[in-house]
């Protein structure tokens, strides 16, 4: 099997510098210590390194130079802990911007939270964050609230105080007494659950006077 030779500069993604082995030493540790060998050979058998290197030669590796671990303006990674089969680990993680799916404002996808993405929750590594940190919560606060209602409970009335507020909070006031209505029906007018339903509906009217 034959060497090539190539160039053993890698350009940092987190500074954007050209960094020579001299400065690339933890992320050479960590290809030979953290990540089982992978070699990149060509159809003709020539062998040019190690796959994650070539990789990051190619831009495709989050690592980071020494400097930039050194001071602080990335955190290393540590491959061991993280979800990856067909995508090279996080390296190392440094600050990331985007642009919110929902909103089209744009965010920042923090090295911190990185770390807790991929090291403690275990995403696997090619997830991205991709709603800025508002409209993720309002997605969280949706699914919930869907949940809810795909549940059609109407006896748990911590359930339905949760569900009004959502709309309410949103100004949704025909959805809000649509599904107060539909509880209603399902329930004994003579019932403590029916009688906390109406008071519900009441509320939602008068927010709505309010509101107009």
């Amino acid at each position: 099997m034959k060497r090539a030779r190539f160039h053993n500069s890698l350009r940092c993604p987190c500074c954007g510098e050209m960094c020579p082995p001299s400065q690339q030493r933890m992320f050479l540790k960590q290809l030979a210590a953290d990540v089982p060998a992978r070699t990149y050979v060509t159809l003709s058998g020539t062998a040019l390194g190690n796959a994650y290197w070539i990789d990051a030669k190619k831009g495709l590796v989050d690592w980071a130079c020494d400097d930039c671990l050194q001071a602080g303006r990335a955190l290393k990674g540590q491959p061991v802990k993280q979800l990856f089969c067909d995508f090279s680990p996080h390296f190392a993680y440094a600050d990331k911007t985007g642009i919110c799916r929902d909103c089209k404002a744009g965010f920042t996808f923090a090295k911190a939270e990185q770390q807790y993405w991929y090291e403690r929750l275990r995403f696997w590594v090619q997830a991205t964050k991709v709603r800025c940190d508002v409209c993720q919560q309002l997605k969280k606060q949706h699914d919930h609230v869907s949940r809810l209602v795909a549940a059609n409970d109407y006896s748990n009335l911590n359930a339905v105080r949760d569900i009004v507020a959502y709309y309410l909070v949103r100004a949704d006031y025909q959805k809000a007494r649509d599904f107060l209505a539909a509880g209603k029906k399902q329930l004994n007018a003579s019932s403590a659950d029916y009688a906390a339903l109406a008071g519900l509906l009441d509320q939602v009217k008068q927010a709505e006077r309010a509101g107009r």
